[in-house]
């Protein structure tokens, strides 16, 4: 069965939660070294004039075999030539520096869209507790290699430069100190709910209300159904 494309599922005016995972689950994010370069290729790319307006980066995960990260899409097209430089450009680098060839990453990003402002929020939660589910840190604030410590603190490392914060983060009040106390409070009430599990709600195409999700399904339904193999 062909992969559904990118049209059906990363729509502009949307965010998108996306997953990209090394190669047979290996840490091809392993070192500091390995996350600055990472990060440093996708800050060039965002930059270059190839990207344009393709899509804004929210929010942002690494861990040490797999990123989260959050993107408002403004042109899909642009958006997916941009992972694709992206992740070439830094695996050919994670082949280089390991002395070897071949596949680093699984598959191509997956790429999940999200309905509205909760579910974007939802999954700002989600992707900004994984190093505690993953037993790296008792707080997020203390994992350097995520965006929690922006939208708590205000903490603006050099590699967020990019990050740009979503409409309902600057919501949640007239100010950045307002804004950074209700978002502490909201990801707190978030670990104490659901913090510790691994949730499965973002390894479908689609993360919204039932009726929404289910007319996108239904488009997807009749493509596959349409390029059914013989």
């Amino acid at each position: 069965m062909p992969r559904v494309p990118r049209s059906l599922h990363v729509l502009p005016g949307f965010s998108v939660h996306k997953v990209w995972r090394g190669h047979n689950k290996e840490w091809n994010l392993k070192t500091d070294d390995q996350k600055e370069r990472y990060l440093f290729l996708l800050n060039a790319d965002l930059e270059s004039d190839k990207y344009q307006a393709g899509a804004r980066i929210q929010a942002l995960t690494l861990m040490s075999n797999h990123t989260h990260e959050v993107f408002d899409v403004q042109t899909p097209k642009l958006f997916s030539n941009h992972m694709r430089r992206h992740h070439s450009r830094y695996g050919a680098y994670f082949n280089r520096l390991s002395g070897r060839c071949g596949k680093v990453a699984q598959d191509r990003p997956r790429t999940c869209l999200l309905a509205d402002n909760h579910h974007e929020m939802s999954t700002v939660f989600y992707i900004h507790a994984n190093p505690i589910r993953a037993n790296i840190v008792k707080d997020a604030r203390n994992y350097r290699w995520c965006t929690h410590k922006l939208y708590a603190f205000g903490k603006r490392e050099a590699w967020m430069k990019n990050i740009q914060l979503p409409e309902w983060y600057l919501k949640l009040g007239k100010n950045m100190a307002q804004r950074q106390k209700q978002y502490r409070k909201l990801f707190a009430e978030y670990l104490k709910t659901y913090g510790r599990w691994k949730q499965t709600f973002l390894k479908p195409l689609f993360y919204g209300p039932y009726e929404w999700k289910r007319k996108l399904q239904r488009e997807v339904q009749k493509w596959r159904q349409t390029h059914a193999p013989p």
